[in-house]
């Protein structure tokens, strides 16, 4: 039977499958008293492999939701990430709740170990996921303890996550289309590898949006290193510096969309050294529209996403689940700001 329609399980056949009481299992729950080791391990493994998951609302109004925010970012020396998380935590310590942030290095192991430690707290809690890997399975488990998962910029889990996410397709669909109306003749995408499902995402828009403009072969323009993730503003810079000394002018896109800001000074930088101008050898737009990018020479056209409606936006989720234990998966707007590197 298709999972969509198949019929909710309930608590008392958690029992029934454990061998236990249903208080029990709703002590395992909502940590309303302690349970033996082994009776947890046969109610998770109930839980499991019926795959069940709690009723948010029902057992919010007998219990006080944790008032904890657990924040998984993919690094912290980012000026977006950071701008976002600061709005969330002002209106987070507001309302008396607790803040937690650690980052992942952008590394799928490391989220992982993460997510695993985060299963043993208070049901309630509410864990944000800035963009992350193939970790399916422990948002799974972490949403059968009732603990409230939201996806940020990337897609929901359906039944199991919150989300607030950005059109990461259509920006560069966009881009394009603006990059041909100003008769650039060829386009580079400058990239960090795309296993983050938000580049993922940018990156199928340019590829999509260059195929339905007849670009041919998009994917040779498509330059791309593992490193770019780490340091993006010095490793962008070396590697726009080796893609330059070794192809001559007219061998290269003569406009590019990075997939941030910081990628883009680091090519902006690059480029200017070398002896080119800006835009009138190459036309640089980035991503993010982070505060530096209006003060750099030239100003940089970028993908503007308001890093403060997006804090505020996640702080809305949590707020809106904990009263009612509903679910919201929230779409914001992107817009092109336009500036003078293209």
């Amino acid at each position: 039977m298709n999972k969509s329609t198949k019929k909710r399980v309930t608590i008392t056949q958690v029992a029934k499958y454990a061998g236990v009481s249903v208080g029990t299992v709703s002590n395992y729950l909502n940590g309303t008293a302690s349970v033996s080791h082994d009776r947890a391990q046969r109610i998770q493994k109930a839980i499991d492999e019926l795959d069940y998951i709690p009723d948010t609302l029902a057992s919010s109004l007998r219990r006080k939701d944790s008032t904890a925010i657990h924040i998984l970012t993919p690094h912290l020396d980012s000026a977006f990430y950071t701008s976002t998380i600061s709005t969330l935590m002002h209106c987070a310590y507001k309302a008396g709740y607790t803040v937690h942030i650690s980052s992942y290095e952008y590394s799928a192991d490391i989220e992982k170990q993460q997510l695993r430690a985060l299963e043993s707290s208070k049901p309630g809690t509410s864990v944000i996921i800035f963009n992350g890997f193939d970790d399916q399975t422990e948002i799974r488990r972490l949403a059968k303890k009732q603990i409230h998962v939201i996806l940020a910029d990337r897609q929901e889990l359906p039944g199991y996550t919150s989300s607030v996410v950005f059109d990461n397709r259509r920006a560069p669909f966009e881009i394009v289309c603006l990059l041909k109306n100003r008769n650039y003749k060829r386009i580079g995408l400058f990239t960090e590898p795309t296993k983050l499902q938000n580049i993922h995402e940018r990156g199928e828009g340019f590829i999509e949006a260059m195929k339905f403009f007849d670009f041919s072969e998009p994917e040779h323009d498509v330059f791309s290193r593992p490193d770019l993730s780490l340091d993006k503003l010095k490793n962008g810079y070396l590697y726009m510096m080796e893609i330059l000394e070794s192809h001559k002018r007219e061998e290269l896109p003569d406009a590019w969309l990075a997939t941030s800001d910081y990628l883009a000074f680091g090519m902006m930088r690059a480029i200017n050294e070398k002896g080119y101008s800006i835009p009138e050898d190459f036309g640089i737009i980035g991503y993010d529209n982070i505060e530096i990018s209006g003060y750099v020479n030239p100003r940089l056209t970028t993908v503007e996403q308001d890093q403060k409606l997006f804090g505020k936006t996640l702080w809305s989720v949590i707020n809106e689940y904990n009263k009612t234990g509903k679910f919201q998966n929230i779409e914001l707007p992107q817009k092109i700001k336009m500036r003078g590197s293209c």
